[in-house]
């Protein structure tokens, strides 16, 4: 595997979230700025398509190229990150719809943003409680205490 597709787990944290804040706005103004202007609020409905499209580009990012031996026993827990990911832009797009129905519409890209949000955290504290997040943390987390062992003592 070559070094550029690797992620690397001891510096690219902040980077990746960054990377994706950015690429959240970079492609909500490209995309969806006709949706949001002051004449007109979007119907998410008469714009499924292209919100469909937006959303795959932004579900993308969470598609790392293949893991080293030391990143495996991350796995289980980025793709239970991954699968939070992808709730909370379905719920935020059920949402998004439903506001605009009982005629409540997402008036600009901060709202979305802002709608988005919630609905992450909403994903994040039910998820929190289940068996499968405890254990996929738990092995994160032992993997990454093992990890600055070795780092340590070196």
């Amino acid at each position: 595997m070559d070094k550029e597709s690797q992620f690397d787990t001891h510096s690219n944290w902040y980077e990746l979230w960054m990377q994706q804040s950015r690429q959240f706005f970079e492609i909500t103004e490209k995309n969806l700025k006709d949706l949001f202007t002051e004449n007109t609020l979007a119907n998410p409905e008469e714009h499924l398509k292209q919100i469909y499209q937006w959303l795959e580009m932004l579900k993308k990012q969470w598609e790392f190229s293949q893991l080293s031996e030391e990143q495996k026993a991350y796995h289980l827990y980025w793709m239970m990150i991954s699968r939070m990911y992808n709730e909370a832009l379905d719920m935020t797009v059920n949402r998004w719809i439903n506001r605009s129905r009982e005629n409540n519409p997402v008036k600009n890209v901060r709202e979305l943003y802002d709608l988005w949000l919630t609905c992450c955290h909403e994903v994040y504290q039910q998820s929190l409680m289940t068996k499968t997040y405890q254990e996929a943390y738990g092995e994160f987390m032992n993997a990454t205490f093992k990890f600055w062992q070795s780092a340590l003592s070196k």
